[in-house]
């Protein structure tokens, strides 16, 4: 008989039993370190066969920015179940349970990478950032003029290791994390970086006033330079990283890195015409509704909205909210639904983070409402594309 529960601490031996047949090969020094490191803090929600654990999943305790709000977030990953458990349900059940237990975490909204779209999508979760994975050749690149400000690159057997690399975290929490859709990284995560990627090498922009304005974290191997961070301000600043990385034709053939879609990576450059794939590999999920509209940053609310909320999963959720100004939600009962727009959980989630704009899932009929309600909402939610690159 399975039996689904949250795994105990004394059933970590198993966890990590279950992930290294998983996801091999089996971790080891520092990424093993790390591992259990995220497994002690987080949630664990797992299928058990008698006392042996056949499938989970790690709930991680994390927050990111809505349009510069922070929320608590569930990451989820190491979605695991041994092949001979596979297919019968089992997932599914722990998954379901996963969204009781991050409503009772006070984890807000949930983000995942799937290993297929059109599952979670049934469970509400749905894609929210479009990347692109580029290759450019180094002869694509071109001399770029020298700024006023100052390059400084380092690594962790650099003696002012310390230093930068606190001034790199306090410039991504102070100017990248408030952005929209971003993972406000703690120190933990910062350690997590390191340990999961050997030899990252880093570079600093500093403006003529010493002040921070951008930086890179990446790797150089098998003459290929991989941009792993590549964080900054102003276009002067990401002028001079770029200016850095060019620097490197000598020691590298091709740069690979990502960037959001929205950008039009690439548009700048000399040819443009170099290998670009388009990748949707993020999802998110609103856990619950009623907490995550309390603290939404809505732009205008002359009079109250109306949400009609579609879920199936998650009946806390399955109702419809009266939005007022000053974030005073209630859930309601409405006469007349034309009066609220009607939408399920995860067009819902994608939406309120600035996935699509309001008329793109009305055009599609995955959001409903009368011309009054769509020209409200349009009017109320604030406009900003979102860009999340971390991996669980």
């Amino acid at each position: 008989m399975i039996t689904y529960q949250i795994v105990e601490p004394s059933d970590y031996k198993q966890v990590l039993k279950l992930k290294n047949y998983c996801f091999r090969p089996a971790y080891e020094g520092k990424r093993l370190k790390d591992f259990m490191h995220w497994v002690n803090i987080s949630t664990v929600q797992g299928a058990f066969d008698q006392k042996e654990l056949v499938s989970q999943l790690i709930i991680l305790p994390l927050k990111m920015t809505v349009f510069g709000v922070p929320y608590e977030m569930g990451g989820i990953g190491f979605v695991s179940t041994y092949p001979e458990y596979r297919n019968a349900g089992i997932m599914k059940r722990v998954l379901l349970q996963s969204l009781k237990t991050m409503r009772a975490n006070g984890q807000i909204i949930s983000v995942l990478s799937p290993f297929s779209v059109s599952f979670y999508r049934h469970f509400g979760w749905e894609l929210f950032f479009d990347k692109i994975k580029y290759e450019l050749p180094t002869q694509q690149l071109v001399s770029i003029d020298k700024k006023a400000g100052k390059i400084y690159r380092f690594d962790e057997l650099h003696p002012d290791f310390i230093y930068w690399f606190s001034k790199i975290k306090t410039f991504y929490n102070e100017q990248i994390a408030t952005q929209n859709g971003r993972m406000i990284r703690k120190d933990d995560w910062w350690q997590r970086l390191l340990n999961r990627t050997l030899e990252t090498s880093f570079a600093v922009y500093t403006d003529e006033f010493g002040q921070v304005m951008g930086y890179l974290r990446y790797t150089i191997q098998n003459l290929t330079m991989e941009l792993l961070d590549f964080n900054a301000v102003n276009y002067e600043s990401q002028q001079s990283l770029w200016q850095f990385i060019q620097s490197h034709t000598a020691e590298v053939e091709k740069i690979v890195g990502e960037a959001s879609n929205q950008e039009s990576f690439g548009t700048a450059l000399l040819n443009p015409q170099f290998q670009q794939n388009i990748v949707q590999d993020k999802m998110i999920r609103i856990i619950d509704v009623e907490r995550f509209l309390q603290s939404y940053p809505f732009c205008k609310i002359d009079e109250p909205l109306y949400l009609n909320v579609r879920d199936k999963q998650a009946e806390w959720n399955n109702q419809v909210f009266k939005i007022e100004q000053e974030g005073h939600i209630s859930a309601v009962k409405i006469l007349n639904i034309e009066e609220a727009l009607s939408i399920d959980i995860g067009k819902l989630s994608a939406l309120m983070i600035g996935y699509h704009s309001l008329d793109w899932y009305v055009f599609r009929k995955e959001a409903v409402g009368s011309i009054k309600i769509i020209k409200q909402w349009g009017e109320a939610l604030p406009k900003d594309y979102p860009s999340f690159y971390d991996y669980f």
